[in-house]
């Protein structure tokens, strides 16, 4: 005589609930104590993007920079660099949803919540996902010839930054020709980046359990130092400084 079998025996041991998708963006609550409501508006990667200040720092409006410097990217693939960077957004609070649904509108009146993110972590955001894993220049094949065969070389040297982790590069004064020239040679995979994209580039020791705050890429100057080994034969110390401090100085303090 055969049994029937339960409903639980009925159902195949191998099948199992399908993973959930992640959600993005992730908001934490919002910031409490008084309410920073008063809209002003920064850059980032050339673009003006809404924001509020919130502890000293600008806090940016998340879907703006995905609709507008992020805007060639899956949201996956926005999730997953957070993820790894481990970068928290807030939720803005009610009266900072009204001020950007205010006119110029930056959120549609129907938007029920809006992701806010510090500048500091919009811009590690927007380095590694513009930036990382390309192995050449963009669009300029003088900046990746050879010291061998470039007359120029002698007036090389070697810098390196430690923001978000630490990077070396070769900077080429003779390529500073504006301030946002392509002109300092990422050491370890050879994009050529202007001063203020080489700070934020990074490939090793990215400090993603770091809390960062308060960086500013138009601050370049003052994170972009002088390397301690050097092409040879070697300038002097105090020649090598000088030529750096010629290359900050070379725009002035506007850029």
């Amino acid at each position: 005589l055969l049994l029937p079998s339960s409903p639980q025996q009925q159902q195949p041991a191998t099948v199992q609930p399908a993973p959930l998708l992640p959600s993005f963006p992730i908001l934490s609550a919002a910031d409490r104590g008084w309410s920073h409501a008063e809209r002003n508006e920064t850059q980032l990667e050339g673009q003006p993007i809404a924001c509020f200040t919130v502890g000293g720092e600008p806090r940016l409006c998340l879907p703006q920079i995905l609709n507008s410097v992020l805007r060639q990217f899956y949201v996956m693939q926005i999730h997953a660099v957070c993820d790894e960077l481990q970068i928290n957004c807030s939720r803005c609070t009610a009266e900072q949803l009204d001020s950007l649904k205010a006119a110029p509108a930056i959120l549609p009146r129907s938007a029920a919540s809006c992701g806010l993110i510090t500048k500091t972590d919009a811009q590690r955001l927007c380095s590694a996902l513009l930036r990382r894993g390309l192995n050449e220049a963009r669009g300029d094949n003088t900046t990746r010839c050879s010291s061998k065969n470039n007359s120029s070389s002698n007036a090389w040297f070697r810098v390196y930054h430690q923001c978000f982790g630490k990077c070396e590069g070769l900077c080429k004064p003779e390529l500073y020709t504006s301030p946002d020239a392509m002109c300092i040679e990422c050491a370890d995979c050879s994009l050529t980046l202007s001063p203020a994209d080489f700070i934020s580039h990074a490939h090793r020791s990215v400090e993603n359990r770091t809390c960062h705050w308060g960086f500013d890429s138009t601050n370049w100057r003052a994170y972009l130092l002088l390397a301690r080994r050097q092409q040879q034969p070697q300038p002097s110390n105090e020649v090598l400084l000088h030529q750096l401090d010629e290359f900050k100085n070379r725009f002035g303090f506007s850029s």
